[in-house]
């Protein structure tokens, strides 16, 4: 898995979240998705570089993470190494569902039994076998 793409990774824990009484309608909205009373499938949180995206996201991770409804995070970062890019993505966010949520834990370590390789195979296939199918 990357190193630094969880919310709260060891790399990440000085990174800031909102302020108490700012961002409130749109952290709401967002709320509101996550809690199934918006039915679109992707919420598309889009801005200017510098207008608090990371920070709004996190918040919305760390909220989620307190009530143990976070299944995984992964927050990219420009020249990030592993985070910087996407290689590294569906396998991390598999080890953070297998350790948030220990019903899938089975079905993913099979998973990865069942196909040794799948770090190395298309995004689709990893896709399906460590995320869709557990």
């Amino acid at each position: 898995s990357a190193a630094g793409a969880a919310f709260n990774s060891f790399d990440r824990q000085q990174d800031p979240t909102c302020l108490p009484d700012t961002r409130v309608d749109l952290l709401q909205e967002l709320c509101d998705w996550a809690d199934g009373e918006d039915k679109r499938c992707i919420f598309w949180l889009s801005g200017l570089a510098g207008t608090g995206k990371w920070t709004i996201a996190r918040t919305i991770a760390q909220r989620y993470c307190k009530k143990d409804r976070l299944g995984a995070s992964f927050f990219f970062s420009r020249g990030g190494g592993d985070v910087g890019h996407a290689g590294k993505f569906f396998t991390s966010i598999a080890v953070q569902l297998a350790n948030n949520i220990p019903s899938l834990r089975h079905y993913i370590c099979d998973a990865i039994s069942n196909r040794k390789d799948i770090a190395s195979q298309s995004f689709r296939d990893q896709w399906s076998q460590l995320i869709f199918f557990p």
